[in-house]
């Protein structure tokens, strides 16, 4: 089975539609629905309204979080070590001086 990654980048190979930005909501909607059968049945034009709002919400779950200290979860400060340990799992840490 292919990951995510990987699903988009054949989606934006095979499908030249999806490589515009106002095609992205409705090849993401075509992508889960083929990989949950139960989203097969919701129009295609509905499921990209609902990826547009689901974006638009996470953006604004963002910025009122770091606009309101407050509001946060106990692992809010956690993202700048996962992503760290993430990037270093993926080889992207620091890259050896190549002597001349």
């Amino acid at each position: 089975m292919k990951n995510l990654t990987e699903e988009v980048h054949d989606f934006l190979k095979a499908d030249p539609r999806f490589r515009e930005r106002k095609k992205k909501n409705r090849g993401i909607g075509w992508l889960l629905s083929k990989q949950y059968s139960f989203l097969k049945n919701i129009d295609l034009g509905i499921l990209a309204s609902m990826i547009e709002d689901a974006g638009a919400m996470y953006r604004y779950w963002r910025k009122i979080l770091h606009e309101h200290p407050e509001l946060r979860g106990s692992d809010y400060n956690d993202k700048a070590a996962l992503e760290e340990i993430k990037q270093m799992e993926l080889g992207y840490g620091q890259q050896p001086l190549i002597e001349k």
